[in-house]
């Protein structure tokens, strides 16, 4: 709508308008006087055309006293946005065939099956007596008086509803979801339009936008990007974008079975939109009863493992509805007879464990498995395979330390036990009463006169080198440069254990260790007051793991991502550190947690305590805190021995990548998963990059079995990053499962007469996705709550779209033209009184 008003504001104040009449009649008083005067000198025509100029004048005057403005008003609608979002994860695509009959009728009378307004009553009183456990009554009161008549009604109509129930068995619920938003008895779809503007989203792990007009497609095939091995309830709200003034998001419509195995935070995200005014309306498919169904909920292994090891298959098999029955579990290894256990599964699920062989050396490839039984929900959920390494080896770490503080006692003792391990000890200051022909551990470490002689060096052989506490006249100024050597050149891991005493503290003037150490602008962290004190689990700060860290192989205490993260979560505090900023080329593993300090982005930057910098062909750690034996509080063994000695496999994979004297090339993480990121690095070594400045990169991809002529599957650019001129990397998206190998390829340079070659494993994802897959009406209950929303189930579909009318969707905009301030308004008031005074000249008036 379009208005417009003239208004006056001058007139709004009685004072004024009384002072402006009162001048404008004294003035018309004064020109009528003047007239008289005048008509003696000039014509009558002249007389009356100045007496006009001079009234208009004064109406300029008096109107411009008023203060006219001229107002528009202008109503605008807004178009506000419905989104539509559609679980497309692999539990949508299960038959209900054991749900309730309640439940079916419910379906059949959204999908527009059954029913008209004639017969709801009906309808809703089978629903009611169906949920009760009852027999419907077939029939009305008013209806067939015969009883022949009303028994063959009553057949007529079970007929009708189990032929209704028989295709609603075969009709999986992304199906279901799908015709109740394109043809129900109410079309979702085609309501919602009313409302607003309909945006759909797919999704399962991912999210991502989809097109209305080809859904059918999409809900067949679904879109690999969407990662359908897992459900992410959280994916489908964050994918939603904000609301904005002139279309704001009048709701979120989610059709799901309600399954999140994800672990992320739907509910923290859902009351999220709660607080914008954006409500979440979960409308619930599937049946909230477990199928009858034998699953492989979960399979926990170790990655790699040296040969000879005694390595375990630890796994879950989920077995709803066939309680107090056999379960026969069949483990496979190719070319070599199966294993099989026999369990009478007692209740929803059931462990069971397999020792796995660890005799030869290379990639070990199983598949374990349930037999299917013919009445089973699914069939493709029976079986997983998994994978492991099994490396001929042993880790050799040298450990120094300058005094022998708690926190070395604890990590020599945890190596020590580690039969993979082989531990090399110095410890520079220790008492010596000269009892004995020497200390218990050596005090000191011989080096060669030549610092460039890192082969002669005691850094040539190890895999990990711990540097502990030591002040800077224990290692010599030959012993830091060889020690340099060893990461840059020999591809060596260096951890560095911050000290209260020496290390970095006094390493002010050290270049070296300036260049080593990941960290800038450090500080100490030392809490003496009420935060230190407590319980174990209570005092001080607690490490936080970056989503960098949960991803790193030997941070990983559980092979479940949301259980890893609460143990780290758990673990003691600490009440000294030594923290800073990451630097550029840094990667933060851990933060710390400082109690009455907020948490997020910010805090992470500067509470950095692990950290890894790649440095050459090597790379170093930091770790700022002194008390990981504070890890053994109550749980003992559990979690300090096993990071150490994670800590020295992944050193020695580090320093075993392929390559040569000039490069280092492989993958972050040997084994991903399908769907993850493949990222390959080269560490190319600084006198190559210098004898070739024009040097580029690329990675080609084969299968692992593929013929050496075969074209490569993909083919990655590797770039320098910024900051690290010596390493190139690149990334590799949607890299299907099996067995890969990657290939250096080199241009404007040569690296080698040898192809340099790494591995890598793509693997299907472990997710509960499959393992359990009844509706989750809790969680979909909690959604809606949490974000003033409202759960729906599909006989119900038509009380929707009401609830999404926004009480005001039309803006009123006002715009005020102030004519008395404007330009022209003294234009012609100074015009009238020119045109006056010309008339006066040439008339001959003074």
């Amino acid at each position: 709508m379009f208005q417009k008003d003239l208004l006056f504001q001058g007139a709004h104040s009685t004072g004024w308008l009384l002072l402006c009449a009162a001048s404008v009649v004294a003035a018309g008083v004064l020109i009528a006087m003047l007239m008289r005067y005048e008509r003696r000198l000039v014509s009558p025509s002249v007389g009356w055309t100045l007496l006009a100029l001079r009234l208009a004048v004064l109406a300029v005057l008096f109107l411009t006293f008023l203060q006219p403005v001229l107002s528009w008003t202008v109503d605008r609608k807004k178009t506000g946005r419905v989104v539509i979002a559609v679980d497309l994860s692999e539990s949508m695509e299960t038959t209900d065939g054991h749900a309730s009959r309640a439940d079916k009728l419910r379906w059949a009378r959204g999908l527009g099956m059954i029913g008209n307004a004639t017969i709801a009553d009906r309808l809703d009183r089978w629903t009611r007596e169906l949920d009760e456990g009852r027999e419907p009554s077939w029939t009305d009161a008013n209806e067939a008086a015969d009883g022949e008549r009303r028994a063959q009604l009553e057949e007529a109509r079970k007929e009708t509803l189990q032929g209704i129930f028989a295709e609603i068995d075969r009709l999986p619920r992304k199906e279901i979801a799908r015709r109740l938003l394109a043809r129900g008895a109410v079309p979702l779809i085609e309501e919602l339009g009313k409302q607003g503007t309909v945006e759909l989203v797919v999704f399962a792990g991912r999210s991502e936008s989809a097109d209305v007009a080809t859904l059918e497609g999409t809900v067949n095939r679904p879109p690999s990007s969407v990662l359908g091995e897992s459900s992410n309830l959280a994916a489908a709200l964050s994918a939603v974008p904000a609301s904005n003034e002139e279309s704001p998001l009048l709701g979120i419509i989610v059709l799901t079975d309600g399954r999140d195995n994800a672990g992320r935070d739907p509910l923290g995200l859902a009351s999220r939109m709660g607080t914008l005014n954006t409500p979440v309306f979960p409308v619930m498919l599937g049946s909230t009863t477990r199928p009858k169904d034998l699953s492989i909920a979960t399979v926990e292994h170790p990655a790699s493992v040296f040969k000879d090891d005694k390595p375990m298959l630890k796994a879950t098999i989920s077995t709803p509805g066939f309680e107090g029955e056999d379960v026969t579990v069949v483990l496979e290894r190719p070319g070599h007879d199966p294993e099989t256990r026999t369990v009478r599964a007692t209740g929803r699920s059931f462990p069971v464990e397999f020792a796995l062989d660890a005799t030869k050396v290379g990639r070990q490839e199983y598949t374990i498995r349930t037999e299917l039984q013919e009445d089973e929900t699914r069939d493709d959920n029976n079986s997983r395979p998994f994978a492991f390494t099994v490396v001929d080896d042993k880790v050799r770490v040298l450990l120094l330390e300058g005094e022998a503080r708690w926190e070395f006692r604890f990590i020599d003792n945890a190596l020590s036990r580690d039969e993979r391990v082989v531990l090399r000890t110095v410890v520079y200051r220790q008492p010596y009463m000269g009892v004995l022909g020497e200390t218990f551990f050596p005090r000191s470490l011989p080096f060669p006169a030549n610092a460039e002689n890192l082969a002669d060096s005691p850094f040539a052989e190890p895999d990990l080198i711990i540097l502990g506490d030591i002040s800077p006249n224990d290692l010599p100024p030959a012993g830091w440069e060889l020690l340099e050597k060893y990461v840059s050149e020999a591809g060596g891991t260096l951890v560095m254990i911050a000290g209260k005493q020496h290390l970095p503290l006094a390493y002010v003037d050290n270049p070296i260790v300036e260049r080593l150490v990941p960290l800038s602008a450090m500080r100490q962290v030392n809490m003496q007051g009420p935060e230190g004190l407590g319980s174990p689990t209570e005092r001080g700060f607690h490490l936080r793991l970056t989503p960098e860290g949960e991803r790193e192989g030997m941070l990983q205490f559980d092979g479940d991502p949301v259980e890893n993260r609460r143990i780290w979560d758990g673990l003691p505090g600490h009440v000294w550190g030594m923290i800073g900023q990451a630097k550029p080329a840094a990667t933060i593993l851990a933060w710390a947690q400082q109690p009455g300090l907020p948490a997020g982005l910010e805090a992470e930057r500067n509470s950095a305590v692990i950290v890894q910098q790649s440095y050459g062909f090597g790379q170093v750690l930091w770790m700022g805190i002194d008390s990981t034996w504070r890890w053994r509080h109550r749980v003992g063994d559990r979690y300090h021995p096993r990071y150490w000695g994670q800590l020295g496999r992944w050193a020695a994979e580090n320093k075993a990548a392929a390559g040569n004297e000039n490069v280092k090339f492989g993958a972050d993480k040997v084994d991903v998963q399908i769907g993850e990121d493949v990222h390959l690095k080269a560490r190319f070594s600084q006198p190559f990059v210098r004898r070739f400045p024009e040097l580029k990169a690329r990675a080609e991809l084969t299968r692992a079995d593929a013929e050496p002529d075969e074209k490569p599957f993909a083919v990655v650019e590797l770039k320098p990053q910024e900051g690290r001129p010596l390493v190139y990397e690149g990334r590799v998206v949607g890299l299907p499962g099996g067995s890969w190998k990657a290939k250096l390829v080199t241009e404007s340079a040569d690296v080698g007469s040898d192809s340099i070659v790494a591995g890598v494993f793509v693997n299907k994802p472990q997710t509960l996705e499959l393992s359990d897959l009844s509706a989750n009406r809790e969680l979909l209950q909690q959604i809606a709550d949490v974000s003033h929303g409202r759960l729906f189930t599909a006989d119900h579909l038509a009380e929707l779209p009401p609830l999404l009318r926004h009480p005001d969707l039309v803006s009123t905009s006002r715009e005020d033209y102030e004519l008395w301030n404007h330009w022209t308004v003294m234009l012609a008031f100074f015009a009238l009184l020119t045109v006056e005074w010309v008339v006066r000249k040439l008339n001959g008036l003074p």
